[in-house]
């Protein structure tokens, strides 16, 4: 999936959810002005709060690539990497060296700006087989 797809729903999704909180929280002053109670409408605002907090968060940790969350990349070992995604489709793991390898992520033929060419999500790694830096790039000598 293209990033632009991804940030496009992102973004729908979070203008809902904030439009249903804030009528929610608009909801909730009528019945305190009339001295009734809103359970059902404490509730949906709780929900709502909940769903648009795990929104925020899951965009923050998936940045780079919806597939990859990048919170738990990032400081751990380029093995436990390996192991929790899969073989490596760019480069290889070398011990005792500096390295970078990366997985195939889409190619690029959208309708907005379209390069044609296929990205991938690249891992930066150091001597000691801890991630440093996770990027989106091009193919090498695209």
């Amino acid at each position: 999936m293209n990033q632009w797809y991804f940030d496009i729903i992102i973004l729908a999704v979070l203008s809902l959810l904030t439009v249903g909180f804030l009528s929610c929280v608009i909801m909730i002053m009528i019945p305190k002005i009339r001295k009734r109670k809103a359970k059902a409408i404490g509730i949906s605002i709780g929900i709502n709060a909940v769903l648009l907090t795990a929104t925020v968060l899951y965009s923050l940790s998936h940045s780079t690539y919806c597939k990859y969350n990048d919170w738990s990349v990032l400081q751990s070992s380029i093995y436990t990497v390996e192991d929790k995604y899969g073989q490596f489709d760019l480069g290889k793991v070398t011990d005792n060296q500096k390295g970078c390898v990366a997985y195939y992520i889409y190619t690029d033929n959208g309708p907005v700006m379209p390069d044609h060419l296929k990205h991938y999500y690249y891992i930066e790694y150091d001597e000691n087989g801890i991630v440093y830096n996770v990027y989106d790039a091009c193919q090498p000598g695209g």
